[in-house]
């Protein structure tokens, strides 16, 4: 699990506590190759449950123009974002004009907003950029992944991000752009900078390097489907 976020140049988190249920697994904390924290183990006994639960208190300390990032691996496409014959098609038609790489995203991030439509039940976690593009329809990952791709045709460094979001009531994507030696959180499925209101939790190239669960179930389900409930709070101080 990726659902531990880390201070950073932009974020300070205070008080981080997690739980587990059932308690008796065995957990032990690490770093995935992205830098991101993770929360690692099972858990051998019979249980029909799983959950957890995270809380904390994140000070916002910057918004814009943090340093670091951008490595060279956020320059390249991945799976879920590499670019096919429709997101070419409209990079050309929306080539920024722009002479900065922030400004240049930026306009990128506008004609985006405009083409797509913010629709539920259209796309998966396996749903590509291209096929998202394609549909013209999807939510928060699928904007995020388009503009990535759409970026990287630019030129432009940048990388995925899950966390949460005051508006939202359940985990949100938006992305990071490299501009000279600092980074800037774009929101494009809002058409925005990313604010105060915006807690990270992890982040790489496209969502499958950084899915905030990831794991493996066994067991007899019997005439039952398994349901997966996310719920989030984020209050503002």
């Amino acid at each position: 699990m990726r659902c531990l976020p880390v201070s950073d140049g932009r974020q300070l988190i205070r008080e981080p506590m997690y739980e587990i249920f059932p308690k008796n697994g065995k957990i032990w904390t690490g770093r995935d190759s992205f830098g991101n924290t993770l929360l690692c183990g099972r858990i051998e006994a019979p249980h029909d449950v799983f959950s957890f639960r995270v809380s904390g208190k994140a000070e916002i300390i910057n918004t814009r123009g943090i340093p670091g990032f951008p490595e060279a691996v956020y320059g390249y496409g991945s799976k879920l974002t590499k670019p096919g014959e429709v997101i070419r098609k409209f990079y050309s038609e929306n080539t920024p004009t722009a002479s900065t790489q922030i400004d240049r995203a930026m306009e990128l991030c506008g004609a985006l907003y405009t083409a797509m439509k913010y629709e539920k039940g259209k796309t998966d976690v396996h749903t590509t950029a291209e096929e998202a593009l394609k549909l013209g329809a999807g939510v928060c990952q699928d904007y995020a992944h388009i503009f990535l791709a759409l970026c990287r045709l630019d030129g432009i460094r940048c990388r995925y991000v899950s966390g949460l979001a005051f508006e939202s009531g359940e985990t949100h994507a938006w992305t990071e752009i490299g501009a000279g030696s600092c980074r800037y959180g774009v929101d494009p499925a809002n058409n925005r900078f990313i604010g105060e209101n915006y807690i990270k939790l992890c982040h790489g190239r496209d969502y499958s390097d950084c899915p905030i669960e990831r794991g493996i179930y066994l067991g007899n389900l019997g005439n039952s489907a398994g349901v997966q409930t996310v719920t989030s709070s984020v209050a503002e101080f």
